[in-house]
């Protein structure tokens, strides 16, 4: 996944270095009638911690008013904020493992990130098609260019339904209904192609009616048609049938990268002397790379045993490194401690690296130290 919809969230560094982010995961499923206050009580049980921190109350209000707001469709909440101001929040898929609340230099992102983006959220459309017109929701990629958002195609509605008429008209009767079915799913591939394009879709699913959805499949453009899933279902657009569908196909996908990634790294690791390798392992190197701005990748695989561990940060996004002296040398002063995978994850947004979880496969060769690796798009002497 890219990472560049967390750079609002680290702002301008050089002017605010050191103030600290309030980090918030948040159950918010409503199990009783009570919902508000059982959420609410949530959070002040989060606030009263976060304050023993030392977190202000401005900030610590802002982070509230987002994570208490009402949704019954919403399992659980991810507040991030500083200086009295909610920088980024998102709804989660499912309540967090557990809840978690963090004061620190770098925002505690890599929970969200596991839990919200793996497998990412992959842009795509949905299209229920229906003899009588359809719908077609588009989904965006990863939450981070807004909700989906529904498209409901008004097709002819009459004839729809072959019906035996009799006599001589039956033959023009019946050939009516077809045009009409024919007339609708061109609507409804025009609108899938246009959704598509909007948001770069990279698959579609389509359910419905079988005759019609057939025939809007056979409309769609070579790219589309190709990547279609299919929803054996007449069910709405936004139905949970069409979201397992869209969610295997998403998984099927990182899984087929992460198995490529990982290929490639072992090839890049085995194929070329230590200088010429366009890759590293380890946390340290790692970083290095990250610092460099010569990480093209980000492998984390299985669960790296670092995470806990802390490293030192620098005012900008990329300025990280497990021994304090090395950011001196590059004359860094007063860098502070932050979590290794809160540091990780800046810098990756920083540098426009990509961040991809991968699980552990200890049958697949070139395994990564620490349990995470990077790509490089220069050979690693010119770390």
């Amino acid at each position: 996944m890219q990472l560049d919809f967390l750079r609002a969230l680290y702002g301008n560094p050089p002017d605010d270095f050191g103030a600290r982010y309030v980090s918030v995961y948040l159950d918010t499923t409503p199990t009783t009638a009570n919902a508000a206050a059982e959420v609410g009580l949530r959070w002040l049980d989060a606030r009263e911690r976060l304050a023993a921190a030392g977190a202000d109350d401005a900030t610590l209000d802002a982070a509230g008013r987002a994570a208490t707001r009402r949704d019954h469709s919403v399992s659980g909440r991810v507040v991030f904020a500083r200086g009295g101001k909610v920088l980024l929040e998102a709804a989660l898929p499912r309540p967090p493992e557990r809840e978690l609340v963090n004061l620190a230099v770098l925002p505690h992102v890599m929970p969200w990130l596991a839990q919200f983006q793996f497998p990412a959220r992959v842009p795509h459309v949905r299209v229920a098609a229906g003899r009588a017109g359809g719908q077609v929701l588009t989904v965006p990629g990863g939450g981070a260019v807004g909700p989906a958002e529904m498209v409901t195609v008004e097709g002819v509605a009459w004839p729809v339904h072959k019906a035996s008429a009799g006599g001589w008209s039956e033959k023009r009767f019946q050939r009516s209904t077809e045009e009409t079915w024919a007339v609708n799913a061109r609507r409804i591939a025009a609108a899938a192609v246009a959704e598509a394009e909007r948001v770069h879709a990279e698959f579609v699913v389509v359910g419905g009616d079988v005759r019609e959805r057939t025939m809007v499949l056979d409309l769609l453009p070579p790219a589309l048609r190709e990547s279609a899933v299919t929803v054996d279902r007449e069910v709405a657009a936004d139905d949970a049938a069409f979201d397992a569908g869209a969610r295997a196909e998403e998984e099927r996908r990182a899984a087929a990268e992460a198995r490529a990634l990982l290929d490639e790294l072992a090839a890049r690791l085995n194929g070329a002397g230590s200088g010429e390798r366009r890759a590293v392992t380890g946390l340290a190197d790692t970083l290095t790379a990250l610092r460099d701005g010569l990480a093209s990748d980000v492998l984390l695989i299985g669960e790296p045993s670092w995470v806990p561990e802390a490293v030192w940060v620098g005012p900008g996004l990329a300025d990280v490194a497990t021994e304090r002296a090395v950011l001196a040398e590059r004359g860094i002063a007063g860098p502070l401690q932050g979590r290794a995978d809160a540091a990780l994850a800046r810098a990756a947004a920083g540098t426009s690296a990509r961040l991809l979880f991968a699980p552990a496969d200890p049958a697949r060769p070139g395994g990564a130290a620490d349990g995470i690796a990077a790509l490089l798009r220069a050979p690693a002497a010119a770390l």
